[in-house]
């Protein structure tokens, strides 16, 4: 018996993957928008939770050190990964825009001529308590700070949204709003609308 739990206790890295459900949502939500991702989230964080305190006790109770060690390192490696994947650029909306930005180029094609500026919807299921916006301004103001924008730039967001409301975006949150804008392509940029004071 001894020497079976020996063998059996051995350092292991497929814990790591135990998260790739819950992470991997980010990942793929955008292709299923319509489905009920609060809901998933909360399911595979609960199944994924019940599972690893599981094993953990488990292996605990066996006395195998390893593999309780492992159940707490190999997740955190797997965050540390993802996290330098990240600042090289490779990331959920990184990659969701490379696979999709002709599409977006296209749209712009057959808009207006006159509208150097457009919004498409990015994420609208509130996950996080954020709205997503994607939005194309050949002038690149939108990334300047807030008020430093020009007066033809104001102008012309007004009247796009006097035009197109359900596509308005804007740099004046409400008190309980913030607003962040983060390059993601030439002249693309993604618009948060984040609501942490929102119930749930």
């Amino acid at each position: 018996m001894p020497e079976q739990i020996k063998s059996s206790d051995q350092f292991t890295w497929t814990y790591a993957l135990w998260l790739l459900p819950f992470l991997g949502a980010d990942w793929v939500y955008w292709l299923a928008p319509q489905w009920d991702w609060g809901t998933i989230d909360l399911i595979v964080f609960l199944v994924t939770l019940i599972a690893i305190a599981g094993s953990l006790c488990f292996n605990l109770v066996l006395r195998r050190w390893r593999r309780a060690l492992s159940l707490v390192t190999a997740p955190l490696l797997l965050l540390i990964c993802l996290h330098l994947l990240a600042a090289a650029g490779i990331a959920p909306d990184s990659v969701r825009f490379a696979l999709t930005r002709q599409a977006y180029l296209a749209e712009i094609k057959r808009s207006d001529v006159g509208h150097p500026f457009r919004t498409f919807v990015w994420d609208d299921t509130f996950r996080h308590k954020t709205y997503s916006t994607l939005v194309y301004d050949e002038s690149d103001e939108i990334a300047l700070p807030k008020g430093e924008q020009s007066a033809a730039w104001q102008q012309r967001l007004q009247t796009f949204c006097l035009e197109k409301k359900k596509e308005c975006v804007t740099l004046d949150p409400g008190p309980d709003n913030f607003i962040s804008v983060s390059k993601i392509g030439e002249h693309f940029y993604i618009l948060d609308d984040s609501l942490p004071a929102a119930f749930p």
